[in-house]
């Protein structure tokens, strides 16, 4: 077969993936809620591995707008300091979504896995979890925030910077559990907390299997009609 047989049949097959692929880029987006690891903080709560340094942070100053639809929750970045050195510390967190309701009230959309954080800057560290798809029926204000566990021996790892930003904050003494879908956060011990916290958690549109047949079948039309 010549080149010149050739090149139509090239030029078809290379429309038709391109239209596929813009339809899978066309119905579907993504969004990083919080601030992200760029920033040079400080750890502020190591423990001594006896006492609890459990914390809950929802950084309410990079917050996203989403408008109505289904996304899902698939990766975060953190920034981590290191072990506090006497062997005994576990850093067990895990990261979380919620709809902002109004100042310190928040309602929980969706949490992903604990895990044992690694010091240093960790990016696409995966959502994780069977509670990380959630829907929208309005535009809604999103907030990314993460939690220690409630027990002794561990620490807030998450790096913070005092120097701009809010949070709402909870430690120990005083919050609500984040790792149930639905669940209401507003007891914090300090709301509104002038700092900010290196995380972000990444947020994908889900695209409706309706909009990505039509967008396929425009492709398909315009191929057979340039054939």
């Amino acid at each position: 077969m010549t080149l010149k047989h050739l090149l139509p049949i090239m030029t078809h097959k290379t429309l038709l993936t391109t239209c596929f692929a813009m339809a899978l880029a066309g119905s579907a987006g993504a969004v990083t809620v919080g601030f992200g690891t760029g920033l040079t903080g400080v750890q502020d709560t190591q423990s001594n591995g006896g006492n609890n340094q459990m914390r809950q942070n929802i950084n309410i100053t990079n917050t996203v707008v989403l408008q109505p639809g289904t996304y899902q929750a698939t990766s975060w970045d953190y920034l981590a300091g290191a072990d506090s050195g006497n062997g005994s510390v576990t850093q067990p967190v895990f990261p979380f979504l919620t709809a902002v309701n109004g100042p310190a009230n928040h309602t929980v959309l969706a949490y992903g896995s604990t895990i044992d954080t690694e010091p240093g800057v960790q990016s696409g560290v995966a959502f994780g979890g069977a509670n990380n798809v959630f829907t929208l029926t309005q535009a809604t204000t999103i907030a990314a925030g993460v939690q220690n566990t409630n027990a002794t021996g561990v620490q807030n790892s998450i790096l913070t910077d005092t120097s701009f930003g809010r949070t709402d904050h909870a430690n120990s003494g005083n919050f609500d559990e984040a790792g149930g879908v639905g669940n209401t956060l507003d007891s914090f011990g300090h709301a509104n907390l002038p700092r900010t916290y290196a995380f972000s958690v990444e947020v994908e549109l889900i695209p409706e299997p309706s909009s990505l047949a039509l967008l396929g079948f425009s492709g398909f039309f315009l191929l057979r009609r340039r054939r």
